[in-house]
This record gives C-alpha cells, structure tokens and sequence, in this order.
C-alpha cells in the first residue's frame, strides 16, 4: 500500500516533556496539507522571482507559491528575521522586521516593495487582524520583538484583533527609549492613531508589563478608559543560583545575570549547554553577537546589536518600585504569574489600582507559558476577563490558576539585629514574603501581617534564641547554625 501524501518535517513537535506533541504533529499535517491543496501560482515578475528564491532558500523549500503564506509554510520568528536580513542584503534597504505580519506572501510583499510611496511600517504588528471586537494590545518581554507573542494570539480566538507593540530601535535607523516613560507615550501615540478613543485594551509580558502599565496610566491621564489590563509574568525570571551571585544590576557582560538574561532574550531559556558556553566565553557585546550569530545562524548581526542596545538600556535587576509612587489606575488589573518568577513591581506597591488585582498562578514557567500547549492556559485566564466580542473563539481548557481561599490570618514577625535596611529592601522584603505566604496559604494578600522587630544583640538569647528557638524546635522549619 502507498500513502497518497507525504509529509516532510525538519524535527517532530515536543511537549516541554520531551514527548512527542500530538496536537501540534496534527495541526502542522493539516497546514502542510491545506497548503499543497491550494493551486500554485508562479512569479509573474523579475521582483516576484527575486523574493520568491529567498523565501525558497530560507525555508528550504524547492517550490514556494506566490500565495503561500509565510507562517504556514512553517515560518517561524528564526526564520521570519532570517528571511528579512536577506531581504535586507539583497535590495540594498531598510525593510522593517515586521513587514511579514503585513505581507505575509511573496504576492504582498512584493507589491509592498514596488510600491512608489511605501508607507512607514507600523510598529502595531498584528498578530492576530480578524475579528471585530475591541482590539488588544500586547507588549514582549526584553528585547521587544513580539513574535514570541503568535501563539497566544492564536490561541485568544478571532473574537477581536490582536497587535504586538514592537520596540522603538528594533528596525534599522530607529533610536530605543532610554526610560519606560518615553517608550509608553510613543506607543500610546502609536496606538491612538489606529484608535482613537477607548475604551482599550491592554496585556504587557515581561518587562513589557512595565510599559503596558505605564501605557494605561497616560491613557487614563488623557481621559481615556482602560477596560482591562493584564500583567503576565511581570516579574524577572528565576537566574540558576551561580548566575545570581554577584549580580550587580548593571547592564554589563562581565555580569552573570544581566548577559544569562541577554541570552535568554534569544534563547528562551535560563539553562542549558549554550548558556553555559555563552557565559564562559563572552565577554563584551562583539563577542557576543558573533555567539549568538553563530549559534543562531538566521540572526544578523545589526539586529542582535540593535536588540542587544534595547536591552542593555531598560535592564534593571530589580524593577523601580518607585515608578508606582504617586499613581492610581481606575483600570481593573489582572495579574498572571508563572511558577517561575521572582518578585514583580506590582507586587511592592499598594494603592496602585481602585481595585485589588484578580491574581492567577498558572502551573508554566516564565517562557513555557507562551508556547504550546500551556498558552492555552493563558489564553482561558485572558478570555475570561475580556469583554465579549462578535467573532468565534476556539474552546480552551480551564486555566490553571491559584485557589484563593481564606485560611485564618498569617502573621509574621521576623526579629533582626539592629542593622540599617533601605526602605527599598525593606520593600522588596515584605512583598517577597507576602507572595510566599499567599501562595503557601492560598490566602489573599489583605489578610497577611508582617512586622519587623529589631532586638539588640545583648537581650538576643534571652528574647528570642531561647524562648523561640530553642524552647520551640517543634515549630522550626528551618534551624540556625550559628
């Protein structure tokens, strides 16, 4: 018996088990199978052609319609920069990253090229353009290229439209903001200009949650609504134990964790062999774009630079808590936090927002939970927050989000010599307590107390080594070794 189709894949699709991914095995056969079902159109101009062998020999294919769309060709965020540096090179321009989004097909994107007065390229990618229901808008992490961000935008359903806000400085000749402030009234500017009047929509990933947040606070100054704003994963990603030591906060290579975040940037992950060369061989910003450029061929060089510049100018070790200080949202907040984040900025400030924030835990990590299958857990949190629109959305699984229930009221004393903390520290702290307690407890932040009581050290053995630690074992978790 001969099968009467066959389907190439450069390497099977995995679940974060290292299983093989069955769900995504069947919907790359039947992208591959509907594409081969269309009629092949070939290029009916000498541009056509041109951009026709690029696409071809970036994604490896022997024939390539004029029709096919890029992402499913199997074009991903590798390949989609990859196919732009080409382009780049081989007309001598200045195409932008995002004209994929907007010229998905050799068709398009030649009429976009040959076009007399091109229009300038939006830094709106849209993600996700069907549907007619109030647009979303949703700032990346570090770095600020928002393909990362087409999963959810798939997985959110066509009930509304959905742009990426792609970073000022990742195109050639553009500048990046030097402060969260700038950045978010260029991208209100931006946003404002496809619509005008709320109320909106906002979801910011990462470090992009800063901006979205800061987005919305500018939006609410100039009279306008937003109706939701989602922070998701807004905390730094957990450095493994050795890249954490030492960190100064600096945005310097001789820094394990600032150049372990650069990396990740690119990697999409805090572990693994080529972090680990990475981090023994780098040791300015030359040497690592050739590792990165190396290790991910598809990458140019000008782009590593220009994210690298981006990154190296809004990296903070700890977020600004300050930046809250002064600033009340009307906006209803939703706080999405993965298994593996550290204390975020929201969570150091009270009085931020007219509501208490409605907080889901979900069971991925910081990267995970924007690929599949755990986006779709994300994807529920955010749906089931969103106003209704008039599309159709696929049905998602429950999210897997935190039971909050009222467990008493923890109490916390932690008695200190007395030594000089910061207010800052003091801060960072509490907040770090408070979310261990919540998540421990399953209990809401407003019912957790925590007092700091310093105890001079000639009265520490008689007021707290012997009455509470050594008379007391029962209840230690966690004994001193003095």
């Amino acid at each position: 018996m001969l099968p009467n189709r066959i389907v190439v894949l450069d390497r099977l699709p995995q679940t974060a088990n290292g299983k093989i991914d069955l769900k995504a095995l069947q919907a790359t056969q039947e992208n591959q199978l509907a594409v081969s079902d269309r009629a092949f159109v070939a290029p009916r101009t000498a541009l056509e052609r041109r951009i026709r062998d690029v696409w071809q020999a970036v994604l490896k294919r022997d024939q390539v319609s004029v029709t096919d769309d890029f992402f499913e060709l199997g074009g991903n965020s590798l390949l989609a920069v990859a196919l732009v540096s080409r382009l780049n090179a081989d007309f001598d321009g200045a195409v932008p990253l995002q004209i994929l989004f907007e010229a998905p097909t050799v068709e398009r994107l030649a009429r976009a090229l040959d076009a007399t007065s091109p229009r300038p390229a939006s830094r709106l990618v849209p993600l996700q353009p069907e549907g007619r229901g109030t647009p979303l808008y949703c700032w990346p992490g570090l770095g600020g290229y928002p393909m990362n961000l087409r999963p959810l935008a798939a997985a959110l359903g066509t009930e509304r439209p959905v742009h990426g806000v792609q970073a000022h400085g990742i195109n050639p000749g553009e500048r990046p903001y030097d402060d969260v402030r700038a950045m978010a009234a260029a991208d209100v500017e931006a946003i404002r200009e496809v619509q005008p009047n709320g109320p909106y929509l906002l979801c910011g990933y990462s470090f992009g949650a800063r901006v979205a947040f800061e987005a919305a606070r500018q939006l609410e100054e100039a009279g306008e609504r937003v109706e939701q704003l989602f922070l998701v994963a807004p905390g730094q990603p957990r450095l493994r134990p050795e890249d954490a030591v030492g960190a100064t906060g600096r945005a310097d290579f001789s820094d394990r964790a600032f150049l372990a975040l650069l990396h990740s940037v690119f990697a999409g992950t805090l572990s693994g062999p080529l972090l680990d060369q990475c981090l023994a061989t780098v040791t300015d910003e030359d040497s690592f774009t050739a590792f990165v450029t190396r290790s991910y061929p598809g990458l140019g060089a000008d782009l590593v630079r220009a994210v690298t510049d981006i990154v190296r100018r809004t990296y903070s070790l700890t977020y600004e808590f300050h930046e809250l200080r002064g600033r009340r949202l009307d906006a209803p907040v939703t706080l999405v936090k993965a298994v593996d984040d550290n204390y975020s900025f929201i969570e150091h400030e009270g009085g931020f927002s007219a509501r208490p924030p409605v907080v889901h835990q979900l069971r991925s990590g910081h990267y995970e939970l924007l690929r599949e299958p755990h986006v779709a857990d994300l994807a529920a949190v955010l749906n089931d927050r969103l106003p209704a629109g008039t599309g159709t959305s696929p049905v998602h699984p429950q999210p897997a989000r935190a039971v909050v229930q009222e467990v008493g009221m923890p109490h916390i004393n932690i008695k200190h010599f007395p030594v000089s903390i910061t207010e800052e520290k003091e801060l960072e702290l509490v907040a770090a307590v408070t979310t261990a307690v919540r998540n421990a407890f399953g209990c809401a932040e407003d019912v957790v107390s925590i007092a700091l009581e310093p105890v001079a050290q000639d009265v520490w053995n008689e007021r707290v080594y012997i009455p509470e630690i050594v008379a007391r074992q029962e209840l230690l978790r966690k004994t001193p070794n003095y």
